[in-house]
């Protein structure tokens, strides 16, 4: 493995061995990696509750290690030195990612005390979002979909869910109009997956909406997507899938790709995983290819700003159960919190010009989440009115 795709591999095995996810597998890959070269190897049980210092720090000196091995490796090879520190410092910052998902993070390294008004959170803590969302059609007719499912098929005139039963469609016993549009929508703290009537297969996260017909007719495959959704499009040659999203769209044939739209980020962002897509503001065409990114800004005019160095690990993190933070604005950390959590964010201090490294899983309750976050030592946080009575329930965000 290249030295990023072997960060990135123990980056997801220490979080899910935190979260005490880890398959037997996964466990013996994490422990040959670690004790590989020690001089007293060391097993790491999968119930460590990442409270232990000593292994902690046994873990940042073995990526300190391995990451100035690399380094020095690269500098033999000729590279020029100023090129060699930038990568030094980039890994460091990669390496960081990792410690605070193994519960660790800065907190060791810098052997600082923060003061967390965390410590001692009421049971009313905030727990994580969950599968839920509602469908309503054409008519107005509206359903629930069920909490203890987490996919729905739109099996042309009827609905199911993935382990086979039927939806209830409440007092009126109807099938499904052919044509019908319906539209899919997660409230702030739900997530659902859709299997649409091509075998088109999306996931959508929190506070989403998409639209698309029951069956697709006509030359193409059109859906309108609010929100943050990834897709793996069924291919079929004679009908495009189009996206439509803001006042942008995004045609493919058949690939795997993500797309967050929200209506209170600066920017609307195309990512490829696989497959080929073209994105379409106004009159701009691009052209993706897998691991190139498109970012669209109303503000800028609609221009299409593309990015060839995206990780798109970090981009569908949330697709697959956990949040990855990688030099990322701590407003947009909390706006990815406020939409999973369903909290309001309130800022005490100014903190724009801060970003953070980080990897946590999604299930956890949201105390856990900015405690991990606060071991960075870069912003801390109160939580008010967890019951939710009289307000809203709040996160405050301080230096």
């Amino acid at each position: 493995m290249e030295h990023s795709e072997e960060l990135q591999r123990y980056r997801y095995l220490a979080s899910k061995w935190l979260d005490h996810s880890i398959t037997e597998e996964e466990l013996r890959e994490f422990n040959d990696w670690y004790t590989a070269n020690l001089d007293t190897p060391l097993n790491i049980p999968a119930s460590f509750a990442a409270t232990e210092p000593v292994l902690e720090t046994r873990i940042l000196q073995k990526l300190n290690d391995k990451l100035e091995a690399e380094t020095t490796a690269e500098t033999k090879h000729h590279k020029l030195q100023v090129k060699a520190k930038n990568n030094w410092l980039l890994r460091i910052a990669v390496a960081a990612s990792i410690l605070i998902a193994t519960g660790a993070g800065l907190w060791f390294y810098q052997n600082r005390t923060i003061e967390s008004p965390l410590r001692n959170v009421a049971q009313t803590d905030i727990p994580p979002g969950k599968n839920t969302a509602m469908l309503t059609f054409s008519n107005g007719a509206v359903v629930q979909l069920s909490d203890a499912r987490k996919a729905v098929f739109i099996d042309h005139d009827k609905l199911k869910y993935n382990d086979g039963t039927a939806v209830g469609m409440g007092t009126e016993a109807r099938g499904i109009l052919s044509g019908e549009l319906i539209t899919a929508a997660t409230p702030k703290g739900g997530t659902y997956q859709l299997i649409l009537s091509d075998g088109t297969h999306v996931w959508l996260n929190a506070d989403s909406k998409l639209s698309f017909p029951s069956q697709f007719a006509g030359n193409n495959r059109t859906v309108t997507l609010s929100g943050e959704a990834y897709f793996e499009v069924a291919k079929n040659k004679a009908k495009p899938f189009v996206v439509n999203y803001g006042k942008s769209a995004v045609e493919v044939l058949g690939t795997h790709f993500n797309i967050m739209a929200y209506k209170d980020e600066a920017a609307s962002k195309v990512t490829l995983i696989e497959g080929a897509v073209k994105v379409n503001s106004g009159t701009e065409k691009v052209l993706l290819k897998p691991g190139q990114q498109a970012e669209i800004s109303e503000r800028a005019g609609a221009v299409i700003a593309l990015n060839n160095d995206v990780d798109t690990e970090q981009v569908v993190a949330w697709k697959n159960g956990y949040f990855m933070f990688a030099n990322e604005p701590v407003e947009s950390i909390m706006r990815k919190i406020s939409r999973w959590y369903d909290v309001t964010v309130v800022y005490e201090d100014n903190l724009q010009d801060k970003a953070l490294w980080g990897t946590v899983s999604r299930f956890k309750n949201v105390s856990e989440v900015l405690k991990r976050l606060e071991l960075t030592g870069v912003v801390r946080f109160k939580m008010d009115n967890l019951n939710g009575k009289g307000k809203e329930r709040r996160i405050i965000v301080m230096k």
